[in-house]
């Protein structure tokens, strides 16, 4: 729960606020919807979908972040380029909530940026993400579209340790750092991803976390839930163990101050939101009284007591 001495910078996307110092600001989460295999996807080519059960998924997780104080993002997930259009539209006409388009190919995210562009909502929008392997027509349509903001996610698989993250970032002779492709792709709000692999790499994930904040003063987070898939033999500790290892493999990258997590599935909402704002409570209330740092009081310390 160290402080860091480095200025930390707070971004301001669509009303959320990203960054700080270690509980100047609450915790952001966000939940994907629409993500391959989802079951609420009838026909994920044409981007059919269960309305209802989406509108219902949508709801509750906004409802949770209301209660609980912590500020949520959509990330919308896509395997096609009709799809990833469809979901989007859906998306912004029942909130106005922050959202992420997030397909694995520029297939899919050009159009989806270009359509974003088009309606108007690149205010409302994080792209995720740009890596080291993001082409040029990517960064061109990010540009284009005028969008700030984008998860910059340090995955390479040479450069895994913390201190490889910041050659990811910075670049060398064989890679253009994220920090150069974000310059391009005219995104001064860059969040950093320290790209979980599986459960040992929680904690360099972490440790990456606060290096990148003690260097640079940036937000930067994780999706440590990417670590579970990796868990084999959960399964055989019970149901209970399922629902608490979901929660509990996102409070360490917490701890040392993380800005943001990506939880996975938007259907996990209800029972992540509220341990997670537990945590933040006590990262609040202890920047507040041992630091003595002016804190936001807008989050969980005036919502979940």
């Amino acid at each position: 729960m160290a402080q860091y001495e480095t200025p930390q910078k707070v971004f301001e996307i669509n009303g959320i606020k990203f960054g700080g110092k270690v509980g100047e600001t609450p915790i952001v989460l966000i939940g994907s919807i629409f993500y391959k295999n989802h079951k609420i996807l009838e026909d994920p080519k044409k981007g059919v979908f269960d309305k209802k059960r989406a509108e219902t998924l949508i709801n509750a997780q906004e409802e949770i972040s209301d209660k609980t104080g912590l500020p949520h993002v959509i990330d919308i997930g896509a395997e096609y380029p009709e799809a990833i259009i469809k979901y989007i539209d859906f998306v912004s006409n029942i909130t106005d909530a922050t959202f992420c388009p997030d397909g694995p190919t520029p297939e899919i995210n050009i159009p989806a940026v270009n359509h974003i562009s088009e309606i108007g909502l690149s205010d409302r929008v994080i792209y995720n993400s740009i890596d080291p392997h993001t082409k040029d027509e990517v960064l061109n349509a990010i540009k284009n579209a005028k969008i700030k903001a984008s998860i910059m996610l340090t995955f390479h698989s040479k450069y895994i340790f913390p201190d490889k993250k910041i050659i990811l970032l910075e670049g060398d002779e064989k890679t253009e750092g994220l920090l150069v492709k974000a310059e391009r792709a005219g995104v001064d709000k860059p969040l950093i991803d320290t790209a979980t692999l599986d459960i040992p790499s929680v904690g360099i994930c972490a440790r990456a976390i606060k290096l990148i904040k003690e260097k640079y003063g940036l937000p930067a987070g994780a999706g440590a839930h990417n670590a579970l898939h990796t868990w084999t033999r959960r399964n055989e500790f019970g149901a209970a163990v399922r629902t608490i290892s979901n929660v509990i493999i996102n409070t360490i990258p917490q701890a040392v101050g993380a800005d943001f997590l990506l939880i996975g599935p938007i259907d996990r909402a209800k029972e992540i939101f509220p341990t997670i704002a537990l945590n933040d409570v006590v990262l609040n209330y202890t920047a507040a009284r041992i630091d003595r740092i002016k804190v936001d009081r807008t989050g969980p310390i005036s919502k979940i007591f």
